[in-house]
């Protein structure tokens, strides 16, 4: 398009030294060459006002974002800011967008007068979960004939770009996922004691009664409240004896080495419906992400004690997992969590999960590799590591990566 648009005025400009020519050949030679001479000379003056313009000129950006839910949009706004005796030529701005926020319109172009500024924007829509880059990724100006164009060197690029964190949603993990199954079976198995805790409460008419939950594939059935299940025609269970289990941790992988996808090998499955090449990787991240939160929440529907753990720079942190509130939290903070993109850092919190005596762990992943699957012990349990069951819940599996056991389900 850009080619497209020089040789339109490369002919127009040809095609107007041609006319003067003919004017000065055939009408009147005086007046004739003198417009042939002014057309001939004035690129070259273009081109030395245009020079001198872009010193004067300056690019000012002040945005402040808030994190975005999927869907909403924000300004990106810039000044350019003329400091010259004579209007600017006009300056090209082409904004920068990333597959998590995109860029309704990615061009414009803005003059501006002498000694005054002009205000350019850009609209971006958040579409992916994590930090998403936008702002301006080229701006130059062209001559006052359109015919050459120059980079503007004076405005600083790094104060031109930002990242803007989008707040992931919570994916809807059902309660017979084979993940959660999984994790509570185990979660069983490793509570030998069987104790029980009281949890009775009193009905709104000042009566005992029993608070129930809904039925979960591997609940004992003698906790089965059959009379109330009638009612409610569901499967409800008894918490006046709930089955002490231990704590279930879900864990979110820390590397993702996006180099080893091939995206056009994943355009053909429902999740990347509309998708491009270009927004793979990000997607399979999301999925990773909001999986992780979704089987959060399932299993404090479950009635299961739960903590999110994910690395930081300050390595893993332990986050609670008790209410909707914290889930609020885990949001926020995830909207700004980016995976390691190179081997290197630990993929798996053994240490911090062994000082809570966890027992078992649901390690949320968008990539399992040969590198991740050979850390990690896919047959429900990781030698040497006081007996921690690892259940496996990917968005994508290497061909090289066999998973066996139903603790290494996986989520496609």
């Amino acid at each position: 398009m850009k080619i497209k648009v020089l040789l339109n005025g490369i002919i127009n400009y040809a095609a107007a030294v041609a006319l003067a020519v003919v004017f000065a050949l055939y009408m009147s030679g005086r007046v004739g060459w003198f417009i042939t001479i002014a057309f001939i000379c004035a690129p070259i003056i273009s081109v030395l006002l245009t020079k001198l313009c872009m010193t004067r000129l300056s690019i000012e950006c002040d945005n402040n974002f808030h994190a975005l839910c999927k869907g909403e949009s924000c300004r990106f706004g810039i000044r350019v800011i003329n400091d010259f005796f004579l209007p600017s030529p006009p300056v090209m701005i082409d904004a920068s967008d990333s597959p998590r926020a995109v860029c309704g319109k990615k061009g414009c172009s803005v003059s501006v007068l002498p000694y005054s500024a002009e205000s350019v924007s850009f609209d971006f829509t958040a579409r992916i979960c994590g930090p998403a880059d936008i702002g301006v990724k080229k701006i130059w100006v062209t001559d006052f004939f359109g015919l050459f164009s120059f980079p503007l060197k004076n405005a600083d690029m790094s104060k031109l770009s930002v990242s803007v964190p989008v707040i992931p949603d919570i994916a809807d993990v059902q309660a017979d996922d084979n993940v959660i199954k999984s994790a509570l079976i185990a979660s069983m198995l490793a509570d030998d004691s069987e104790e029980t805790t009281e949890a009775s409460m009193n009905t709104f008419g000042g009566f005992p009664g029993f608070e129930n939950r809904e039925y979960v594939p591997g609940d004992p059935l003698k906790r089965v409240n059959w009379k109330q299940s009638a009612k409610m025609g569901k499967l409800l269970v008894r918490l006046d004896d709930e089955t002490a289990c231990s704590a279930i941790s879900v864990v979110l992988d820390s590397t993702f080495v996006s180099d080893k996808i091939f995206p056009p090998a994943f355009l053909g499955e429902e999740m990347f419906a509309g998708c491009t090449a270009e927004d793979v990787v990000p997607m399979i991240a999301q999925s990773a992400v909001e999986t992780s939160l979704g089987t959060v929440r399932t299993l404090m529907e479950s009635g299961c004690a739960v903590s999110f753990v994910m690395m930081t720079t300050d390595g893993w942190i332990s986050y609670p997992a008790n209410d909707d509130n914290d889930l609020s939290m885990l949001r926020t903070e995830l909207a700004s969590y980016k995976f390691e993109s190179a081997y290197g850092k630990s993929r798996f919190p053994y240490d911090e999960l062994a000082q809570k005596s966890c027992s078992v762990a649901i390690l949320c992943t968008p990539y399992l590799d040969k590198a991740l699957s050979d850390t990690t012990d896919l047959s429900g349990t990781s030698d040497g590591k006081g007996g921690l069951t690892i259940v496996m819940s990917a968005a994508a599996v290497a061909p090289d990566v066999t998973v066996k056991g139903k603790e290494a389900a996986v989520n496609g």
